[in-house]
């Protein structure tokens, strides 16, 4: 609150052009009142209380303190000296225009209010997960809106904490009130101590706060252990809606990272409530995290049988070949002597040649290497594994309680039917009754091995189990993300209220017979544009008559005049430390002042600024805290670092950090230049994670014979990053694009987003389409392309020939209303947009609803394809963003160079954090060049160069070779850089 303190009420500098218009821009009320004053040094000083009433929301009771650019701009209004003001001393004169002020321009006493301010805030304070910062800002605001007199700062900060207290004390009670009596003495005996310490934990809590670190038979067995604890609680009987979500969530993760003795020392009320909290939140996250690690154990066992029978196969491909020559030599000679002879002495012949022992020794060959067509895939190899499968059947039976769509019910039977039998063994007689429900390979081998269907029958339901979580088609309501999407879309009683206000701002066609006319119209439109630019278009060609080819952009090299220019600019640019950049950037937007404590007090830590700074360069620089801290001063203790990064470095204050630097960013000229905000583009890099770890997979393009993840992050036009997120191993891009896009925190409203190839599907065109946004990404395709239409008689020129796949136009027609649905939940955020994906495609079997809304996609995939190979603008425009995108990604590579860039977090959080900790940082290096580049350009115009906005455009503010990342960290800040002063340019002749 010390920098709140500093600015409220007062003047901190001069301000702003736009702050002089708005605040003290006189308007004729004010002049015809100033009028009926005598004096010029009274008419000043009233019209200078009054501005300083608008901007500072309280009375200027100091006349000094007023900037002196402030003084001149009213006074330059009145046509006034602005010296007039040294003579406006006379207490009872300011007293009278205080009073006026108040009468004449309905301003009211902050304390007269104060019952109708405190109803207002306690409702934000409750219903909102605004931290107190927040509220502090959110209540400024409001009184200045209102014209309330804001009291002294001592009134209002106290005023506040009063009201979060209560507002705390309040949702303390409602999540104590709960759980049963029962329940309450359970949450309180996860706070005893532990007998005999298990992996590490001191309080029973402790076990259920220790997240799953892989998926090894050890960590998926006390996974199902803790699992089992946190099902001791019926969290889905427990009266909680009523409480916004996103409280509970602030106060489980309070609870997860709260030290054990903390928590004990609270009152019984908090201590329950913090538990209740915790339980019901990651409850849903033990879940989560149970069912990936029997995903990836499970599919980590097929494949390996699957490499392993691939193998063998290889090696005995010469004894295949053998035995197959000397059959089909034998068939040969059958076919020829039965032509040749009436008689039936062909056995006698054959066996003149062939040995009768080596004819069955072929036979038996062959018979022992040639797979059936119809066998499953490994499955004498997944037959020797039967034990991991087996053992953990009955946790899977206690634990799992999920239930099934349509596409499941064949799943969620075969379950029931071995919930009712295991652990006794399942017969061939009873598997001819629940033969319905297995895949049809397995039916065939059990078939073939009846004495093997009690294993094939386990390994079998365990195969459809993973499947089906997979596609969605089994699902479980206590889970986040195995859960139904399709019931977390809008009610059809909400959606119907909501329809009208969804379709006018998506601007979608409301009925079936709309949208085909809509969709036949603008996609015919598209192939008539693109056959006008055809003759001038070198962006594709037509091979055979029948096959689209793209050609690949052709590179564009700089010229000597870019050379020198770019040359001039690192010449310019001052040579700093990243400690000096992320402190005077620091200096400039006071990012740390938005890192609160995870219990979102108040702290009294002196210089905690140098100790978040230290904390955030660490993580960015992936180097640990050793090479930062320093035990000589306290800012930067080991310890004290430590505690720092438990306690501020969260995905909400880093995103709030960041978006302070973004606002700050697109607020510089330069940006302009750029672009305007409204496109991005979105691609993963790629981290190897040499700990073992339950998010990482294997990868050997990316991570060799290591396993990664990705981080997935979005990239505006100008350069900023402004979302990102982890992603296990190198999964489909696609399908987290859609969730990123909806999720990112920003000011920016990106409405066409670029990506790679690999980013895109039919379905996610669909999608992009139906809420609005242009998705645009690049197409690498030297194989042929494939275009869509709706009407079969049109006659498309050249493009004939290429366009003969029909789109399904009735397919949606009948499932519009249902698409309309999924676009308003998606628009209203009440869907996880990944898994509502998944969900559709089903892995590569998508739903009816899926198949319409990719029908819906390949419209909008053909226009883009009609644009991109018959506009040469636009494809470079694609391939400029997506390499802004790959610059970044080189300085997050420079910046992230601790560790030889490998990422040695286990956790899901820790990675999230540490990846959004380098983001921050790097957005901190893109502000602080673009600023400085503003002031290279003035520079290099005064020297003579071309300094034209297409010149201009060309330059990068993803450039790092006068930043200097290693070396000794000195945190220390620079006095004549403060007011938002910037170093000098390096000057020095080259």
């Amino acid at each position: 609150m010390k920098d709140k303190k500093d600015s409220f009420g007062t003047y901190l500098g001069e301000p702003s052009a736009e702050q002089l218009n708005q605040f003290f821009y006189l308007h004729e009320k004010d002049l015809e009142i100033i009028s009926t004053m005598r004096l010029s040094s009274t008419k000043l000083g009233f019209s200078l209380q009054l501005s300083s009433l608008r901007f500072l929301g309280t009375f200027c009771t100091d006349i000094n303190t007023i900037p002196e650019n402030a003084i001149i701009y009213v006074a330059a209004q009145l046509k006034i000296n602005p010296k007039e003001i040294h003579n406006y001393k006379r207490r009872q004169t300011k007293d009278d225009h205080v009073k006026l002020i108040k009468n004449i321009y309905g301003y009211k006493e902050f304390s007269h209010l104060k019952k109708y301010l405190s109803n207002w805030l306690l409702n934000r304070a409750i219903y909102t997960t605004e931290s107190t910062n927040m509220l502090f800002d959110m209540l400024l605001k409001k009184c200045l809106d209102e014209k309330i007199i804001l009291p002294g700062f001592t009134t209002f900060s106290r005023f506040i904490a009063s009201i979060v207290e209560k507002a705390e004390e309040q949702l303390y009670k409602q999540l104590a009130l709960i759980p049963t009596n029962k329940e309450k003495k359970q949450l309180l005996n996860l706070l005893e101590l532990v007998g005999t310490p298990v992996y590490g934990a001191t309080i029973k809590m402790d076990i259920l706060r220790t997240p799953l670190t892989d998926y090894s038979l050890k960590e998926i067995s006390r996974g199902f252990e803790r699992l089992k604890q946190f099902q001791t609680f019926s969290t889905e009987n427990w009266q909680i809606k009523l409480i916004p979500e996103g409280k509970i969530k602030i106060l489980a993760n309070y609870a997860f990272k709260a030290k054990a003795q903390l928590i004990q020392r609270m009152s019984e009320q908090k201590k329950i409530a913090l538990l209740v909290a915790f339980i019901y939140i990651y409850k849903r996250k033990a879940m989560d995290e149970q069912i990936l690690a029997l995903v990836n154990f499970f599919e980590t066992i097929f494949r390996r049988a699957k490499n392993k029978e691939a193998n063998e196969r290889l090696r005995t491909i010469k004894d295949l070949d053998r035995a197959a020559s000397t059959l089909s030599d034998i068939v040969e000679f059958v076919m020829i002597e039965s032509s040749n002879n009436s008689d039936s002495s062909i056995r006698s012949q054959i066996l003149k040649k062939y040995s009768e022992e080596s004819i069955y020794s072929a036979v038996t060959q062959v018979r022992k290497l040639v797979k059936n067509e119809q066998e499953p895939i490994a499955i004498v190899e997944l037959l020797t594994t039967y034990r991991k499968f087996k053992k953990f059947i009955p946790d899977i039976l206690i634990t799992l309680n999920f239930d099934s769509n349509n596409y499941g019910n064949n799943c969620k039977e075969l379950w029931s039917f071995i919930n009712n039998r295991f652990p006794k063994p399942i017969t061939y007689k009873m598997f001819q009754t629940i033969e319905h429900t297995l895949p049809k390979k397995w039916v065939y081998y059990i078939q073939e091995n009846p004495n093997q269907t009690n294993k094939c029958v386990l390994i079998a339901a365990i195969e459809c189990l993973i499947q089906s979580f997979k596609r969605h088609d089994i699902y479980i309501s206590q889970s986040n993300l195995y859960n139904n999407p399709m019931d977390c879309l809008l009610d059809k009683q909400t959606w119907l209220q909501q329809k009208g206000i969804v379709l006018e701002q998506l601007g979608l066609p409301s009925s079936g017979e709309e949208v085909s006319l809509w969709l036949k119209k603008d996609l015919d439109l598209s192939y008539k544009e693109a056959l006008r630019r055809w003759p001038t278009s070198n962006m594709a060609r037509i091979e055979n008559n029948s096959q689209l080819i793209v050609s690949r952009l052709k590179k564009v090299y700089e010229n000597k005049e870019e050379k020198a220019f770019k040359l001039r600019i690192q010449q310019l640019l001052p040579k700093i430390d990243l400690t000096d950049l992320l402190l005077e950037v620091n200096q400039q937007l006071n990012l740390t002042q938005l890192f609160n404590h995870l219990n979102d007090k108040d702290t009294k830590m002196k210089d905690l600024d140098i100790s978040l700074l230290a904390v955030l360069l660490a993580e960015a620089c992936n180097i640990g805290f050793s090479p930062v801290s320093k035990n000589s001063i306290d800012s930067l203790k080991y310890d004290r670092l430590i505690y720092v990064n438990h306690h501020y470095i969260r995905v909400d204050t880093l995103s709030a950090a960041n978006q302070k630097i973004i606002h700050a960013h697109r607020k510089l000229a330069i940006t302009k230049l750029w672009g305007d905000g409204y496109m991005a583009s979105a691609d993963g890099i790629r981290y190897t994670t040499p700990q073992r770890s339950l998010y990482s997979k294997s990868n050997p393009k990316y991570f060799g014979r290591g396993r990664g993840i990705t981080f997935y992050n979005f990239i505006s036009d100008q350069y900023i990053g402004f979302h990102g997120m982890v992603v296990s191993g190198t999964l489909r891009d696609s399908l987290y694009l859609l969730e990123g896009f909806l999720n990112q925190p920003s000011e920016l409203t990106p409405n066409q987003i670029m990506t790679d190839t690999a980013g895109y599907s039919d379905m996610i065109f669909g999608l992009f389409a139906l809420l609005g946004f242009q998705f645009s990404p690049r197409i690498a395709n030297d194989k042929g392309t494939k275009l869509w239409r709706i009407d079969s008689d049109a006659d498309y020129h050249e493009l004939n020939t290429l366009s003969q796949n029909k789109i399904n136009l009735t397919l949606i027609q009948t499932y519009w209303e249902e698409i309309l649905r999924v676009a308003g939940s998606l628009k209203s955020g009440k869907v996880n947009a990944t898994e509502l994906t998944k969900a559709l495609q089903r892995n590569g079997q998508p739903t009816e609803l899926g198949k319409a809304i990719t029908e819906y996609g390949k419209v909008y995939k053909t226009k883009h394809q009609l644009r991109y190979i018959s506009d040469e603008i636009y494809a470079r425009q694609i391939l400029e963003q997506l390499n802004k995108g790959e610059s970044r990604h080189a300085l997050c590579r420079n910046i992230f160079y601790g560790r030889k860039g490998k990422l040695y977090q286990t956790y899901y959080d820790g990675m999230e954090e540490q990846l959004n900790a380098l983001g921050l940082v790097t957005n901190a290096i893109i502000y602080w060049n673009s600023l400085y580049l503003e002031k290279v350009f003035e520079q290099m115009k005064k020297e003579g160069y071309d300094c034209s906005e297409e010149m201009l455009r060309k330059q990068s503010p993803l450039i790092s070779d006068h930043i200097n990342f290693v070396g000794k960290y000195t945190f220390k800040y620079e006095q004549e850089l403060s007011d938002g002063k910037l170093r000098p340019l390096n000057l020095e002749k080259f």
